[in-house]
This record gives C-alpha cells, structure tokens and sequence, in this order.
C-alpha cells in the first residue's frame, strides 16, 4: 500500500531505480523485462522515455505548458495558443496529455511512456505525439503491435 506522500510523488522510496535513474515500482520491473523481450522478439527495441515522474517534474511540466514555455497541442498536434483560452479551457487543454501535479500514475512507478528505439536515431528527442504513433509514424509499428 502506497502511502499518501508516495501517492502524489513527493516520496520515492516505494520506487526502484536502474543505474540510469529510470525508476519503476518493483512489483513492475519483471513485466518490464518480459515485455521488453517480447518486444525484441518482433523486432522492437522498447525502450521507456519516462517512467516514475516525481511531484517537483510533474508540477514543472505543468507550469511550462500553462505559462507557454512547452507546447499544449490538440488531438490533431496542432498548437494551441493557451494565452487566448479562459482558464478553465486552459485547465482542459493542458489535462488532455498531461496530469495535474500530484495526480500523475507516474508517481506510482507504474505508467511508463515508451517508444522503439530501434526506429530512430539516438539523438532522436521523443515528442509523445499522436504523429509519431498513428499510421505511418515513426513508432506506428510499435504501438500496432501493443495495441
């Protein structure tokens, strides 16, 4: 049982790092480990671009995006002008992709986002678009195959 400091990503002792700093919650690292070979199996190179998230980086990806220093895009990847929504828009357009600070699975040690790093270069930065998952996109194979 997860306390409440560990729920909401203050405390990070229910987590277990990798000598990357990648962290999961213990029970997840064998199905991790499983999926990945799976995936290896057909090709893939899974590989996770983040895993436990702490408060402190969640509540900065939220302040980027609502003071518009990080994108805020639309189900179709367009940008969207947050400076002209009200704050409730606001509110909606930045809950679309990303959870508010404190409310985030990612604190678990349990969500992680993935991608194939067999597909892309290694300076290659992940953007976690719907471009780059849907038909033709450079990870469509991958997520067809999880899906």
């Amino acid at each position: 049982m997860l306390s409440e400091q560990q729920l909401v990503g203050i405390d990070s002792s229910h987590v277990q790092f990798d000598d990357h700093g990648l962290g999961l919650h213990p029970l997840c690292w064998n199905s991790w480990e499983k999926l990945q070979l799976r995936a290896r199996e057909q090709g893939f190179e899974l590989a996770i671009c983040s895993g436990f998230r702490s408060f402190e980086r969640q509540l900065a990806i939220w302040n980027g995006k609502a003071n518009g220093e990080r994108p805020v895009l639309d189900d179709a990847d367009q940008l969207i002008d947050i400076r002209q929504l009200s704050d409730e828009d606001k509110l909606h357009a930045i809950l679309r992709f990303s959870a508010l600070p404190g409310g985030s699975r990612h604190h678990w040690g349990s969500d992680v986002d993935v991608f194939d790093a067999a597909a892309v270069s290694s300076d290659y930065q992940v953007q976690l678009t719907s471009a780059e998952v849907s038909s033709g996109g450079v990870f469509s194979a991958l997520h067809d195959w999880l899906d």
